[in-house]
């Protein structure tokens, strides 16, 4: 069960703004409206005192995917779930939908978000991207051979009492320090896989960022396997997520 912020009787929400599309359906907590191909999402937001419009970009997850670009208060009781003044709360999240409207009219979709690095959606050979972590100090990549199942957990990743090889673990990850750009490209069991858990193959060169640990990523990949992402080699790489749920 969703708590978006409330609206006064009767308020219509538009169904959509310059190629925004509402959700209505949305399990976000807000008041949503969608890019026409899921990629990115605008939202009216409120807790605890707050009553914001965020942007997310569907594209990845993580708490450093969302860019706020409106934001103001409400009063509320010491419990921040009862607002003080009910009437006053809806008239402040007017408002705040009125500020996504705004924003909406003035970007088109898609929106992007700056920070999130395209070269990851293009995975190595035989490889699909199955999470793209954009955290507050990380960037975190996982890509999931083509032929394994999504492992949540160390029993699906085909861990064994063999040394870790790109056949004995099901994924790449890839984590890069936002600001220094200092990463690593590791074999990994399974998804949110610890360090000790994972084995380094590849030297990164310090400062490296990710858009160069992925190109060392994919040179690894084939000159382990031989596979090419241009479709010469089999299996060729594949662009697109996994599935997970967003």
């Amino acid at each position: 069960m969703t708590a978006k912020p409330p609206l006064p009787d009767g308020y219509e929400l538009p169904t959509a703004v310059n190629g925004w599309v509402h959700a209505p359906a949305s399990n976000k907590n807000g008041h949503i409206w969608m890019a026409p191909d899921d990629t990115a999402s605008v939202g009216v937001y409120g807790f605890g005192g707050d009553l914001y419009v965020k942007l997310l970009d569907e594209r990845v997850t993580g708490f450093g995917r969302a860019d706020r670009v409106y934001d103001t208060r409400y009063d509320h009781e010491k419990d921040h779930i009862q607002p003080a003044d009910p009437d006053a709360l809806t008239t402040d999240v007017v408002e705040c939908v009125e500020a996504a409207i705004d924003w909406m009219n003035r970007n088109e979709p898609p929106w992007r978000h700056p920070d999130v690095e395209d070269a990851v959606f293009d995975p190595p050979a035989g490889y699909v991207l199955d999470r793209y972590y954009l955290e507050a100090r990380q960037h975190v990549v996982y890509y999931r051979r083509q032929d394994a199942d999504s492992a949540v957990n160390m029993a699906g990743g085909r861990r064994g009492d063999t040394d870790p090889t790109i056949d004995t673990r099901a994924y790449l990850r890839l984590t890069t320090w936002r600001g220094s750009g200092n990463s690593t490209v590791a074999l990994a069991p399974w998804l949110r896989a610890h360090d000790h858990e994972c084995h380094e193959v590849v030297d990164c060169p310090d400062e490296c960022g990710l858009a160069i640990a992925v190109t060392l990523a994919r040179e690894w990949v084939r000159e382990q396997t031989g596979w090419e992402r241009d479709g010469t080699g089999e299996p060729a790489g594949q662009a697109t997520l996994s599935g997970w749920d967003r």
